[in-house]
Order: structure tokens, then C-alpha cells, then sequence
């Protein structure tokens, strides 16, 4: 499946191969993120201090990702996330029989993600997929949740009100936010942050290799504490 040209006009990409568990996935992606980096200009960063991450694939998203195609439950189950990036998480959820909704603050994360997940999902599975540009601080989503995922989207600390805003907005009672971490310190303190603030969190410490690199990626379960 070839990558079409709205995207192979503007960047030099290449298909990795991503495994996590016995699951493996094709992924379309920028070969060099550097060159992205070098054409952000003083004006574009001092906007709003926007970095293309979404380009990468964080070790985060294959932990994620082959979490959600093992977790039971999923079918059947509204799912959104948060930060798509290239798409995977989102793709092992429509995988497990979810109905995601994928958001980004950048389009151009949503051009790959479109196209990893056709190439990824069954025609059943990509019908259940929509695709929503987002900007947490000012979201209008006018539905409700059962699951919210995101991988590596807690390295702000100015992020972590707004994000936590979002999740009480639109996830449903009883359900989850299920948060990936490279255990970095700023995910430590979100997850801390989000203890003190409504939800009861529980966390598991999951291995993975990363582009022949094992590291030990934190998957944190957020559930909504009972009011009273």
C-alpha cells in the first residue's frame, strides 16, 4: 500500500516494523525527525511551543498498544485518544473491537494515522475509526467515553490541568483513562496530581523493546473515585 502523495510530497518517510508481545504492526513514518525540528521557526516555537513529537513513535505506544490488544472488555466499547501521533495505540483498540475516535493537535499526525490505519485494520475494524483534529485547552466533544488512552502525552506540566479537565469531561462513569509513561518525572507528577484530584490510579511496570533498546514502560489506569 503506497502512502499517498499529500504525504510523500512534504516528507521523506519510511515504513517501520513494530512489535510488542506476539502483535506486530506496519507503521508509515518521518525518516528523520530532525529535519523537522530544523524547520520550525522562532515565530512558529514561540507561538504556542509546538514540537513535531507526534513524527516519532515513543516507546510508550507499542507498551500501550499491545496492552489494549490483550485487555478484555474492549469491544463493543466507545474508546477516544489523546495525542495520536502515527496512530498505533488507537489501531490495537480498534483491533480489540473498539470504536476509537483518534484526536491530535497537529494535522499532519492525522494524515499518517489515517493512512497506518488503513493499512493496518480490517475494513470492518477501519469503519469504527474516526479521526478529530483537538486541542485539549478548548475541546467541544459533545459524547462521552467508555475508555480514553494516551501514550506519552504527560512530559508538559503545563498540560496536566487541561488534560485532567478534559478526561473528567468526557469520560463516563465507570470507566477508564489509561495513561502510557516512560517514567519520567513529569509523568510521576501527573499521576500524583491525578490522585489528589478525583481518581483512584493503579500502575504496572511493562517491559518493552524499543528499536533494540529494553526499557520499562509505566501503564497508569485512572478510575474515577466515588463522589460523597
Amino acid at each position: 500500500m503506497l502512502p499517498p502523495p499529500a504525504i510523500t510530497a512534504r516528507f521523506d518517510v519510511v515504513t517501520e516494523e513494530v512489535s510488542s508481545s506476539r502483535f506486530r504492526w506496519s507503521l508509515l513514518a518521518v525518516r528523520d525527525t530532525n529535519r523537522l525540528l530544523d524547520a520550525i521557526t522562532p515565530d512558529q516555537f514561540e507561538a504556542d511551543g509546538r514540537l513535531p513529537y507526534w513524527a516519532d513513535l515513543w516507546a510508550s505506544s507499542p507498551a500501550l498498544a499491545g496492552h489494549l490488544r490483550q485487555r478484555p472488555g474492549l469491544a463493543g466499547k466507545k474508546l477516544l485518544e489523546l495525542g495520536c501521533g502515527l496512530g498505533l495505540a488507537g489501531i490495537a483498540a480498534a483491533q480489540s473491537g473498539a470504536t476509537v475516535l483518534m484526536t491530535d493537535y497537529e494535522e499532519d499526525a492525522l494524515e499518517f494515522a489515517r493512512f497506518n490505519a488503513a493499512m493496518n485494520l480490517e475494513c470492518r475494524e477501519l469503519s469504527r475509526v474516526t479521526f478529530r483534529c483537538m486541542d485539549w485547552r478548548i475541546a467541544e466533544i459533545p459524547e462521552t467515553f467508555d475508555v480514553i488512552i494516551g501514550a506519552d502525552i504527560a512530559y508538559e506540566r503545563r498540560n496536566f490541568e487541561p488534560l485532567l479537565s478534559l478526561v473528567r469531561k468526557l469520560l463516563r462513569p465507570g470507566g477508564a483513562f489509561l495513561l502510557a509513561d516512560p517514567d519520567r518525572d513529569t509523568g510521576r507528577e501527573f499521576v500524583r496530581l491525578a490522585g489528589s484530584g478525583g481518581f483512584s490510579v493503579s500502575e504496572h511496570r511493562s517491559p518493552v523493546n524499543h528499536r533494540g533498546r529494553d526499557l520499562t514502560v509505566i501503564l497508569s489506569e485512572f478510575l474515577r473515585k466515588e463522589e460523597g
